[in-house]
């Protein structure tokens, strides 16, 4: 099973031209992510809390995106251990302490979540984060990306991280990823999802058979389909093909239906006769 290429590039031309008329009419609209949004004929049994690495053609993580890096304790040593390696792509690091304490209330919780872009996370501390961080980082689609923070491999992590974007499996049947942003081509986000589509779709339980439709949006926009699939039950569905009546056999339905009324006639006169025959006796 595969995409239509040709529909792929229809729809991200059409969403990117809906975009640009909204700008118009919105000075302060700001760039949105490009989501592709998948909805399945069977929802999992169970969401994860580690979301799945989807690799993409066009980085949706620029140079400029601001990223945090939550990290075991004490995070004075992973600090040292970013600048030991060179690496300037993390710009805040929050060690599991430091986030008990600090970000407890739910405001700050929220500040948190809308100052980064992107958050990472050592994948020791991936499981105990639900309850720290709070459930605006998930309606969000922020949940922490795990990387292993071992020296050796955490450039190449970070950079995979990057330029990776995300599928979060969860208990629903419809999931958002994000595939692409306004800010880029059609072309560049088509390719995007054409490049990335079979990563996803494998790990889809069931792969292509589970999928009922797949379609784009923005944040504030429809969605538009690049692929949807009639429901089982619908293919099930066979139709009797309609027998056509001849016309020599319509005029015989006719003339059997005339003499029909012909008989039924003639035996109500009948009846009417003998009813007066009945009352000239008395």
């Amino acid at each position: 099973m595969e995409l239509n290429e040709a529909q792929v590039n229809k729809a991200t031309s059409a969403l990117l031209k809906y975009f640009e008329t909204t700008k118009k009419n919105d000075l302060l609209a700001d760039e949105s992510p490009v989501w592709l949004v998948l909805a399945t004929k069977i929802p999992p049994e169970h969401s994860k809390v580690k979301p799945i690495r989807i690799p993409l053609k066009y980085p949706i993580y620029n140079k400029d995106a601001e990223v945090c890096l939550i990290t075991k304790d004490p995070q004075s040593e992973y600090k040292e251990m970013l600048k030991e390696q060179g690496i300037t792509r993390i710009n805040k690091v929050i060690g599991v302490t430091k986030l008990k304490k600090k970000y407890k209330p739910y405001e700050a919780k929220r500040q948190l979540c809308n100052s980064y872009d992107i958050f990472l996370s050592d994948d020791r501390v991936i499981p105990i984060l639900p309850k720290l961080i709070g459930k605006s980082f998930y309606e969000k689609k922020k949940n922490p990306v795990p990387i292993k923070m071992r020296k050796g491999i955490l450039l190449k992590e970070i950079t995979n991280a990057l330029n990776s974007t995300y599928y979060f499996i969860n208990s629903g049947g419809c999931s958002s990823i994000k595939i692409g942003l306004t800010n880029q081509t059609p072309e560049e986000i088509a390719e995007n999802i054409m490049y990335s589509i079979n990563y996803i779709v494998e790990k889809v339980p069931g792969k292509w058979k589970n999928i009922q439709r797949l379609s784009i949006k923005t944040n504030k926009s429809i969605s538009l389909p690049i692929y949807s699939s009639l429901p089982d039950e619908a293919k099930k569905i066979e139709f009797e093909p309609i027998k056509k009546v001849d016309e020599d056999e319509k005029d015989e339905e006719n003339e059997e239906d005339e003499k029909d009324e012909e008989n039924n006639d003639e035996e109500n006169e009948e009846e009417d006769g003998e009813d007066d025959d009945d009352e000239d006796d008395e």
